[in-house]
């Protein structure tokens, strides 16, 4: 009987180190089945909300509003584990092209106008005091040559990202058009493969610079 008692205490005290030893994210996630599994073995079950950031000015919306940190906060004080975060491949195609657009005082003028773009940009600045009229949307592949200084500078969607690993909220990138506009419909030529704005082999690059750049 007190073997079995002693015996049982260990196990207790041994489920409770392994299980005190897991740490967020308990990644990299496998599927088996239906489910999404965790590295220690965990199903793992989202409960998530969607970050629009594919529309014209190619940023995650909002930040006009509320800072990264308060939205991710909201976010997570709802129980939320995890954000779909929506880009668009025109994004990456600005990055290869070193397109002056990248910058966020350039997104929104040239979305949205220069008096509306510099309005938000303004609003965009005083919630969120680390970027600059020279934060770009994406930090640029490191092989690429020939951009400016503002590398040195936070991005955006690595601040959105950095803001939720240390709020404990994954990120699920959800690669929601290839030409930046409000989605959806079967005639906005972003439906299938070769429409006027789906070019095959700009969205596989794109996949591909994403995938890189999250695993880096």
């Amino acid at each position: 009987m007190r073997l079995t008692i002693l015996y049982s205490i260990i196990a207790t005290v041994a489920t409770t180190v392994i299980a005190t030893t897991i740490s967020w994210p308990d990644t990299p996630f496998k599927t088996s089945g239906r489910q999404i599994v965790s590295q220690s073995g965990k199903n793992v079950v989202y409960a998530g909300v969607n970050w629009p950031g594919a529309a014209d000015t190619m940023l995650p919306e909002g930040l006009q509003y509320q800072s990264i940190k308060n939205i991710v906060n909201k976010i997570s004080s709802l129980g939320a584990n995890v954000i779909r975060l929506t880009y668009a491949i025109e994004m990456i195609d600005d990055i290869y092209s070193y397109s002056p657009n990248s910058t966020l005082q350039n997104s929104l003028i040239n979305a949205l106008g220069t008096a509306n773009g510099t309005i938000v940009l303004h609003e965009i600045l005083k919630k969120n005091s680390q970027f600059t009229p020279y934060t770009t949307r994406l930090e640029v592949c490191t092989s690429l040559t020939g951009w400016t200084q503002v590398l040195i500078l936070e991005q955006v969607f690595d601040a959105v990202a950095a803001e939720c690993a240390k709020q404990q909220i994954y990120v699920h990138l959800d690669n929601h058009v290839s030409k930046a506009e409000w989605c959806c419909s079967n005639n906005d030529g972003n439906a299938w493969f070769g429409d006027t704005y789906f070019n095959v082999t700009n969205w596989r690059r794109g996949l591909a610079f994403m995938a890189d750049h999250v695993s880096q």
